[in-house]
């Protein structure tokens, strides 16, 4: 995506520079500097794919920083040495919404970049991405690029599903698209969402799916798992779901369709993940009367062994961006059974080929494909998970940051 012209006038009284890659002027000798700002260090897929990118890119010779609003949270310590961690607010700034820490952040963040004087400049996730863009008009020689990693439709039955946010994220998408250079979606769902196909501003994005460690999602499934539920699948099939207990999770139509399967097989659902809709989904399993079939576990660090060991694993949403969880299910070789609304699951399953695809509101055909993935004739994963192992993504990230021309054809 073209800066707009207004953006790349050069500093005062430096000399314009015609190139349409400015940043990487003079860089044959030097290394390249990439700034990369996340929220903060929490457990989840944007900080671990941002730590992922800058490992990458310190082992190709770039300088990097990881600059978050606050420098605190779960991975911290997985920072490789090498990357620099900058943490713009102090940890003794009492927690507040992610929305209060990224605008009490703005100015520091506007230092730090004057500081350091980054050549690139990546937003990894999506609540960042309007301030990174706003502060990096004071650099117009800063090459901007942002992730859009979160639904931005957020569709229920064809309808929004909350018309007046969506609005608003709407209009932040457009406003960041216009003053970004680049825009990288993680799935073509995404980028062809309503959305975006509407906002005009996308010539040249690109597509950059998410992609996990085959190895380690594999070597972390062979850790003990000593759940009562995984000593007699053959009589109980589980059927697993993941994720926050929330409405765009679908959790309460999954239940439906668990209910109805049990009509003709003994299956059990395990939930694991915590939210706000945890009472209602364990109401709604009472009334359905399938509460002795159903357990939530809060959330753990290492899901892989059950993700492995279960009979299947659902993932009914309503929308998602690039589920993990999806990627982590196709690695361990689980059937899948997964809404074509879920992010990127269709292409993740090749329209059926590796797992079936249902819609997010058909329970009787939830419960259908629930039972052809618990049965003999399932449609398995095979060797799917090499399409989107961790070391494609990062590839594809580390060559478009350093020459700004991302050539993966498959992900264009």
């Amino acid at each position: 995506m073209t800066r707009p012209a207004w953006r790349r006038r050069p500093a005062s009284g430096a000399k314009s520079v015609p190139d349409r890659r400015p940043w990487l002027a003079g860089k044959r000798d030097a290394r390249l500097k990439v700034a990369i700002f996340i929220d903060n260090f929490s457990a989840t897929g944007v900080v671990i794919n941002a730590i992922a990118i800058a490992e990458r890119l310190h082992a190709r010779g770039c300088t990097v920083q990881l600059i978050a609003s606050q420098a605190k949270g779960a991975l911290l310590d997985s920072v490789p040495n090498g990357v620099k961690v900058i943490g713009l607010l102090p940890l003794t700034t009492g927690d507040s919404s992610r929305r209060g820490r990224l605008r009490r952040s703005i100015f520091a963040f506007h230092k730090r970049l004057k500081a350091f004087s980054p050549d690139v400049l990546f937003s990894a996730g999506n609540h960042g991405h309007l301030v990174s863009a706003l502060v990096s008009l004071a650099f117009p020689s800063c090459r901007t690029i942002v992730r859009i990693s979160n639904d931005l439709d957020h569709m229920i039955n064809g309808k929004p599903c909350r018309p007046s946010s969506r609005w608003l994220r709407v209009t932040k998408f457009r406003a960041v698209a216009a003053l970004a250079d680049q825009i990288v979606f993680v799935s073509r769902h995404m980028a062809r969402s309503k959305a975006v196909l509407g906002s005009g501003t996308i010539r040249d994005a690109v597509v950059i799916p998410n992609g996990v460690d085959v190895a380690d999602v594999r070597r972390r499934a062979m850790e003990p798992c000593s759940h009562e539920w995984l000593s007699d699948l053959d009589e109980h099939p589980l059927v697993l779901a993941v994720g926050r207990f929330a409405l765009q999770k679908n959790f309460a139509n999954l239940l439906r369709a668990v209910a109805i399967a049990r009509r003709s097989r003994p299956l059990r659902l395990l939930l694991i993940g915590s939210g706000p809709l945890r009472g209602e989904l364990l109401e709604e399993a009472e009334a359905l009367g399938i509460r002795d079939a159903v357990q939530i576990m809060a959330p753990i660090a290492n899901p892989m062994p059950y993700i492995a060991r279960a009979s299947v694993l659902a993932l009914p949403s309503w929308w998602e961006g690039s589920s993990n969880v999806l990627l982590e299910a196709l690695a361990c070789e689980t059937p899948v059974v997964a809404s074509r609304t879920a992010g990127n699951a269709e292409d993740a399953l090749d329209f059926g080929r590796y797992g079936l695809l249902i819609d997010p509101d058909d329970v009787e055909g939830m419960a259908a494909a629930l039972l052809v993935q618990v049965g003999p004739n399932a449609q398995l994963p095979g060797g799917r998970a090499s399409e989107f192992d961790r070391e494609i993504t990062l590839r594809a990230y580390a060559e478009l940051i350093m020459s700004g021309e991302p050539r993966p054809a498959r992900f264009g």
